[in-house]
């Protein structure tokens, strides 16, 4: 089975306050949304790669398109879920890795294992979380938390989706449980960003750009 890798690039990032587009901020001199794509056209199961984007992105828009071989789909910038539903039905249904593109330390294996995750549960829909006790030792504050059996955790921005069941009223989901730090680092803050710059420079496994 292939998966299409879709990457969410369409939203405001007002919590950013940043000059630039949200998904066109640096972390190691490359822009978060180029790290994302870049990270899911090294994954072997991903065959292609979509990103969306709307009115609140032309800039990423542009630059997206400028790289050769992907293809935006313009979304109308309302709200993530709303948006990443519209473009699944855009693309006609299939498979998909979403992702959103605040996500610069993603690396190709956790893809692939998040991928094996959702092939082992069986189920139309999975979300990535990471225990919140992992947000804390990072000096990081998340807006979401979830509990799932009495623990805590946070979504990750991660999810795969079976893009037969979009209209759904109800989608039942299963949860991939991930130790990977790299998948706490949603840079919504100008803080998230510095650890984000630590880290990227003690990487192992940094893509070639």
């Amino acid at each position: 089975m292939r998966f299409m890798g879709l990457v969410m690039a369409g939203g405001k990032g007002s919590r950013l306050n940043a000059s630039v587009e949200k998904p066109m901020l640096c972390v190691g001199k490359t822009p978060m949304v180029v790290r994302v794509i870049n990270s899911l056209r090294r994954s072997p199961s991903i065959s292609k790669v979509y990103v969306t984007v709307s009115h609140h992105t032309p800039r990423t828009k542009s630059h997206v398109l400028s790289l050769g071989g992907i293809s935006v789909i313009d979304t109308p910038g309302l709200e993530y879920h709303d948006d990443m539903r519209y473009a699944i039905k855009e693309l006609g249904g299939g498979c998909f890795v979403v992702v959103s593109a605040d996500l610069p330390l993603l690396a190709p294996r956790t893809i692939e294992a998040v991928v094996r995750a959702y092939k082992a549960r069986g189920k139309p829909s999975l979300a990535v979380v990471a225990p919140l006790q992992m947000f804390a030792e990072m000096g990081l504050n998340p807006t979401w938390v979830l509990e799932i059996g009495g623990e805590k955790f946070v979504p990750c921005g991660i999810n795969v989706v079976d893009g037969s069941a979009i209209d759904e009223p109800y989608i039942e989901e299963s949860f991939f449980v991930s130790d990977d730090p790299s998948l706490c680092i949603n840079v919504n803050t100008l803080h998230d960003l510095s650890i984000a710059e630590k880290l990227i420079n003690t990487r192992t496994d940094k893509p070639s750009l």
